[in-house]
């Protein structure tokens, strides 16, 4: 489970006074260990659902006005987090995909949920859709 290793790591960031690092894992370890807590029976998935909230959350803030010193540590953190996600598709990968898929005949509501179950996690549904619409229309 990625808690482990989230904890494992944590404590090396800490021991190397890594404090960025140590603390944006000392709170994704709490968050998730709090789930856990929660009775329900945390999945490498859930964990992984926490990770792109706090991904998320980075990529709202910087979307403020916030100083250069703010977007430097949020963009460090963001750097940290990906190391915990699965890689991504490419957005070549994800045209080579939908292009297939038109080919054969889908549409978009058939499209996004192939996506949703054979690359759950791996894209970014924004690209998907921008895809189909410009190959579609």
């Amino acid at each position: 489970m990625l808690i482990e290793t989230i904890r494992k790591d944590m404590q090396q960031a800490k021991l190397a006074k890594e404090t960025v690092k140590a603390n944006l894992l000392s709170t994704l370890y709490a968050e998730i260990f709090t789930q856990s807590k929660n009775g329900t029976q945390m999945t490498e998935d859930d964990e992984l659902k926490i990770i792109r909230k706090f991904m998320k959350n980075a990529d709202e803030t910087l979307s403020f006005d916030v100083s250069e010193e703010a977007k430097a540590k949020l963009n460090e953190e963001k750097k940290i987090l990906e190391a915990y996600l699965p890689a991504q598709l490419s957005k070549e990968k994800i045209e080579e995909i939908v292009a297939s898929l038109i080919t054969e005949g889908k549409t978009m509501k058939e499209i996004m949920p192939f996506f949703k179950e054979k690359y759950n996690g791996l894209y970014d549904g924004r690209t998907v859709s921008e895809l189909v619409k410009a190959k579609t229309s």
